[in-house]
C-alpha cells in the first residue's frame, strides 16, 4: 500500500512540474473592479484556481459535516455516562449490596 502511495504521489508531482515547465508564458490578467492587471505565468494561475478550488470544498465539506460530528459528540458523551453507570453498578454488586432484579417491560400482544 505504500509502494501504490508514492507512485501516485511521484507521477503526480512529475505530471505538475512538466506542465509548470511547459506553461511559463507570462499571461495577463485584468481584475476589472479594481482597475488591477497581473501578468504572471500561466501555471501560477492555474495552481491558484485548483488551489481555492480545493479550500473552497474543504469548507464546505467541513461545514456539511457538522451535524454528523455533533452526532457523534452526542454519542460519546452518552457512552461515557453509561459507562460510568455500569462502573458503579459493578462496584455496588462487588461490594455485596443486592440489587432489586428488574422486571423487563410486557410485550404487547
Amino acid at each position: 500500500m505504500k509502494l501504490l502511495r508514492w507512485l501516485i504521489t511521484v507521477s503526480l508531482a512529475i505530471v505538475i512540474v512538466v506542465f509548470a515547465l511547459n506553461n511559463r508564458a507570462p499571461v495577463a490578467v485584468d481584475l476589472f473592479p479594481f482597475g488591477l492587471e497581473i501578468s504572471w505565468p500561466l501555471f501560477v494561475f492555474v495552481f491558484l484556481g485548483m488551489g481555492i478550488g480545493g479550500i473552497t470544498g474543504l469548507v464546505f465539506a467541513w461545514f456539511s459535516g457538522h451535524a454528523a460530528r455533533k452526532t457523534a459528540r452526542e454519542r460519546k458523551a452518552r457512552i461515557r455516562e453509561l459507562e460510568r453507570r455500569v462502573e458503579t453498578l459493578q462496584t455496588s454488586a462487588d461490594s455485596g449490596t443486592q440489587l432489586a432484579p428488574v422486571r423487563p417491560p410486557a410485550l404487547p400482544e
